[in-house]
């Protein structure tokens, strides 16, 4: 899907407009924001108020932009190619009360540049996605808001404005956000010149918050099919759940731009970005103001999660792509992001804040080796956010595993991971795990699975307040196919030969060579039997009568119908439910997952009878890869 528009759909039956505004951010493509030199405000001339503390960028209170007259002319600021804003024109309309919650009044106007209208030989753009947090001065050069939301899909060039006066608040208050909010006659002021747009009315229209338009992927995704389904399976728990898993994603730009390295200013391109790297995770819109390192941006929240960690960095567009069709709505084509300048601490109704200068982020790394263990590829992204460390793993092995693959569909491999974190009293660990993943139509969905889940059992627990510090995997691929085992039989070795366990009859006292025999599945269909490595066995001389070997597999994915999805939208399997209810310390979860078999580990247990009740020996071993099923067999004992 492309970016989502910001204007308007033809007009009712009774020629009232009838739909929503909606924010304008751009492209989710884990963007930057972009430095663009030039297009600075116009110096103010007089004003009592200022949006920096410094004493620069006066700015219009909403009191005194709410009585300008319809028609009065304003300019703005927005990049449409490369990262120099350019200036478009515009004239107020009027303001729709408590459109911003309860209050908090929202700012239209009617804009003009010849992207908007389409006198550069294109479609008209209207108010596309990615002007979001564009700068709107007054005569005076008044900084009076940021373009923040636009009229349905139609292209119109009306733009809802978020008032500088309450962006400046950002970080120092809260905001209650409206859900919907109808314009009629009760709440929309305007002059009667105003009341129309493109002789269509603006009464009966509906105001609404949407969500931001998103761009996400890996360096070199041409689809985005594979990353949609990725982040639709974000735990829901996260704060970043709802923003994460829309499902709306386009492709990001192909690797972080280190040439990129342009200031930020007002009108020019800024993204906010939960990864950064070969994984570009965020959304991207437009700088509304700069006051020293300070940044504001957007007009209108990202994930509306207020306290945030998200990386803060510039980017290069190649033009504005016009909406043909009337549906999905004009957006920004962004061409290239630049590496993180900053973060972004605040996500709010009014936009996002944050500030340039150190960076905090969390490495995450994918090497992928051949099945003969050389490697053939690598893999990196910083994480901002830990709350996306678990879906940004599950992404970026995912993403290693379909480019090495070249295809979406089946594949074997092992998966092995260290995951480094920060106790509460400052002290470093670490968890190592490993586990074989086969599927036959969407290993690339299922090889970051395993890891995923062991970042977010240690991110979402309750014992302790740990930090994430990193997160190493490698991913082994043995098979363009999918390539699994089902046990068998067992088997006894009797002299030089090999026959079933089943119907034999042992010796109390002795001791027997034992082994699994395994049917091997490819895409699953049964390609022939394998043999396991045999192990010994041993019968006390107090054995009597009878005796059974029951063998399964240990792995935790072995039975399908034995896992299960949380509320928070985490997959658990009855191995990995008993393991992490069992603990009752941060240390005790530790353990517990740390003894999570590795999706070949092999148990099996020899039971016989007594003179008085019964006995039992237990056993393990490797499989030789994938396992499924189990088998039992029962002998006869003699006596000694």
């Amino acid at each position: 899907m492309r970016a989502r528009s910001e204007a308007g759909i033809p007009p009712s039956a009774d020629g009232r407009v009838g739909r929503r505004l909606r924010p304008v951010t751009a492209t989710l493509a884990a963007a930057v924001l972009l430095a663009g030199a030039v297009g600075a405000a116009p110096a103010a001339q007089a004003a009592d108020v200022f949006f920096c503390a410094d004493g620069t960028q006066p700015y219009l209170p909403v009191s005194d932009a709410e009585t300008m007259p319809a028609g009065t002319a304003v300019t703005g600021l927005s990049v449409t190619s490369g990262v120099t804003p350019e200036q478009f024109t515009g004239e107020y309309i009027g303001h729709i009360k408590d459109a911003l919650g309860k209050g908090r009044d929202m700012l239209l106007f009617r804009m003009s540049s010849p992207v908007i209208d389409g006198t550069n030989g294109l479609k008209p753009a209207g108010i596309w996605a990615g002007m979001s947090g564009s700068p709107v001065y007054d005569a005076d050069g008044r900084l009076i808001g940021a373009v923040a939301y636009s009229l349905n899909n139609d292209n119109l060039p009306i733009a809802g404005v978020t008032p500088a006066e309450y962006m400046k608040s950002i970080g120092s208050t809260g905001l209650n956000q409206a859900e919907r909010v109808t314009v009629n006659t009760s709440n929309l002021r305007t002059s009667r010149a105003g009341d129309k747009v493109a002789g269509r009315s603006l009464n009966g229209s509906s105001l609404h918050q949407m969500a931001t338009v998103n761009v996400a992927g890996g360096a070199g995704a041409k689809s985005n099919a594979f990353t949609n389904r990725t982040l639709a399976r974000t735990p829901r728990a996260a704060a970043s759940a709802d923003f994460l898993r829309a499902g709306n994603f386009l492709p990001a730009p192909n690797a972080v731009d280190d040439d990129l390295d342009v200031p930020l200013v007002a009108g020019g391109n800024v993204a906010a970005l939960y990864s950064s790297g070969d994984l570009q995770l965020g959304g991207i819109g437009t700088v509304t103001a700069v006051c020293g390192t300070t940044v504001w941006a957007f007009g209108h929240p990202m994930a509306f999660t207020g306290r945030t960690s998200l990386l803060l960095a510039n980017a290069s567009a190649a033009m504005i792509v016009p909406d043909a069709t009337g549906v999905v709505g004009s957006y920004k084509q962004v061409t290239s992001i630049g590496k993180p300048i900053g973060m972004i601490t605040e996500d709010r109704n009014t936009g996002i804040k944050g500030s340039m200068g150190a960076v905090t982020s969390m490495p995450l790394s994918v090497t992928v080796v051949n099945a003969s263990g050389d490697r053939v590829a690598g893999y990196s992204a910083e994480v901002s956010d830990q709350e996306v460390a678990a879906t940004a793993t599950a992404y970026l092995v995912g993403q290693a595993a379909y480019e090495q693959l070249d295809q979406y569909a089946a594949g074997t491999g092992k998966v092995n991971w260290t995951i480094g974190f920060r106790r509460a009293n400052g002290s470093l660990g670490s968890l190592s795990n490993a586990s074989y993943v086969a599927d036959r139509y969407f290993f690339p969905d299922e090889a970051g699975t395993p890891p995923a889940d062991d970042v977010w059992s240690l991110y979402d627990q309750s014992f302790e307040d740990i930090t994430l510090t990193g997160v190493e995997v490698t991913l082994k691929l043995t098979s363009s196919d999918s390539i699994d085992y089902t046990l068998d039989r067992v088997q006894k070795k009797g002299g030089s030969s090999w026959a079933a366990l089943s119907g034999q009859k042992l010796k109390a006292g002795s001791s027997y060579q034992l082994r699994a025999v395994y049917t091997r599945y490819r895409n699953d269909r049964p390609t022939g039997t394998l043999t396991g490595t045999p192990f010994t066995v041993s019968l006390p001389s107090s054995a009597r009568t009878t005796g059974t070997f029951k063998a399964s597999v240990t792995s935790a994915d072995s039975d399908e119908d034995s896992c299960v999805i949380t509320s928070q939208g985490v997959i658990l399997c009855s191995d990995w439910e008993d393991a992490m209810s069992s603990a009752g310390s941060f240390d005790q979860l530790l353990a517990a997952m740390d003894k999570l078999p590795a999706g070949h580990g092999m148990k099996g247990t020899l039971s016989y009878r007594l003179k008085k009740g019964s006995a039992s020996k237990s056993y393990s071993w490797t499989g030789p890869g994938v396992m499924y099923g189990s088998t039992g067999a029962r002998f006869a004992i003699a006596a000694k």
